[in-house]
Order: structure tokens, then sequence, then C-alpha cells
């Protein structure tokens, strides 16, 4: 497997998740034009799984829906998204209920985010067995998930700068208050991934870093020395990623 980061952060978030002869879109908030830009065979496209309503992530999901591509988000997304004018149907989804993408199994869970029934997602590629978690937009997570060989996670911003910028007027208290209660920090990570069994675990990939309150190189080695992984990347718009059980 392989995850292409067309794009991550405030600007807007996508991810195709290439596995063999077929991908999944996990988000898409970006203009369509640059998501089929990045998406090498469209026709290999499985489906798009949506985390939010936020324009960040939801932006083209009604577009990508009228081309034909399955677009599955939890019934509290679809009615947000529908609520702002779109007509267009989406594939409503349960949460912990499995359900099938072509080659892929996905299961829905719940994010904790300011925003209409959040979700995240355990994927699993069913020809090979392997697993990953896409887990954004959420301060931090209900339940663990054991076996999992690939993290695509939030690691949105360092616990300190956030307090060092409210204490110098940069950001408001309120600022503060939203970004502990709706974007995974570094210090929550650390504790959701302690608290999880990484024995299966080959690669983390940090994503949704925020441009002012985060240090990459830090947050990297902090999540290298907690798991004892090496395969610890951040992302950024453009990279390919490869994911692999064997990562040499």
């Amino acid at each position: 497997m392989e995850l292409q980061v067309i794009g991550t952060g405030s600007g807007g978030n996508a991810y195709l998740l290439n596995a063999g002869r077929s991908s999944l879109l996990l988000d898409a908030g970006l203009p369509l034009r640059k998501i089929i830009r990045a998406v090498p065979d469209w026709k290999s496209l499985q489906g798009c799984l949506i985390t939010h309503e936020h324009q960040d992530h939801a932006k083209s999901a009604a577009a990508i829906a009228e081309m034909g591509t399955p677009t599955y988000m939890s019934s509290g997304t679809a009615r947000a998204i529908q609520a702002s004018g779109s007509l267009t149907p989406f594939n409503a989804v349960q949460m912990l209920s499995a359900f099938h993408v072509g080659e892929f199994t996905a299961l829905a869970f719940e994010a904790q985010h300011d925003a209409s029934e959040p979700c995240g997602y355990l994927i699993r590629f069913d020809p090979t067995g392997e697993t990953a978690i896409y887990a954004t937009d959420t301060y931090y997570l209900r339940q663990t998930f054991p076996g999992v060989h690939y993290w695509i996670v939030e690691c949105n911003y360092v616990d300190e700068f956030i307090d060092t910028q409210q204490e110098d007027g940069e950001i408001s208290a309120a600022m503060r208050h939203r970004l502990k209660t709706s974007h995974m920090s570094l210090r929550r990570l650390l504790d959701t991934l302690r608290a999880n069994d990484l024995t299966k675990t080959r690669a983390i990939v940090l994503v949704h870093l925020s441009d002012a309150r985060s240090n990459e190189r830090a947050m990297v080695e902090a999540i290298k020395e907690a798991t004892l992984i090496d395969n610890v990347v951040a992302a950024s718009d453009g990279m390919t990623i490869p994911l692999d059980l064997v990562p040499f």
C-alpha cells in the first residue's frame, strides 16, 4: 500500500490510499480539479470516505458523488452537507458497522470534533489483510484498535505552543479551548498510541499539522521515542508515503 497526500492541513485535506489496482479517497477538502489531477486512474477509485462536513474535508464530496464515485459518510454529515443546498445522495454509514467498498472493508467510528456526527475509519484491504486507521479532526479516540498496521492520524499542535500563544495574546481563550476540544495535540496522540497495542504497526503518518502551532521534527521524534517505531512521517502536500508490512 501507499498513501498519496493530495493536500493536508487547514488549506484542505485529501489523501489517496492505494493498494494494488484499487484506491480509496480519504476526504475531499480541495477543489475537484486538483483531486482529479492527483488521481492517476479514476477507474481504480473504489470510493471516497468523508469524515465530516467542514469545507477543508468535504469541499468536493458532492461533486465526486455526482461523478459516480460511491461516497460514504455518517448520516449526520450527509444531512449537514445537504442542508447547505446539495441534493446529492450519499451512502450513509452506521458507526461500528462494517461496509464494503470494492476490495476494501471499512468501519466508521466516532470522532470528537465540532461537527455533525464526525467519524474516523478503520480500513482493511481484503486481498492482503492490511489495515489502516484514518483519524483526523478529533481531540481523542474513544476506542482502541489492536492489530493496525498503519496509522494515518492527526497531530495538529504542540500543547505548550497554544498555551504560550494565549499568554502572548496571539490567540484568544476561546480559540485555545476550541483547539483543545476539536483537534488532536501531540500530547493527546502520545496518550492514544500508548493505549493501543502497536505490535503490528509498521508506519505512523501524521496529518493535519498546524502551520503556526506545530513542530514537525519534535512531533516525529517524540512519537518515535514513545512507540519505538522508526517509520514515523509528517505528511505534506504532494508527498507519497510507502506503507509496507516489511518496511525495507
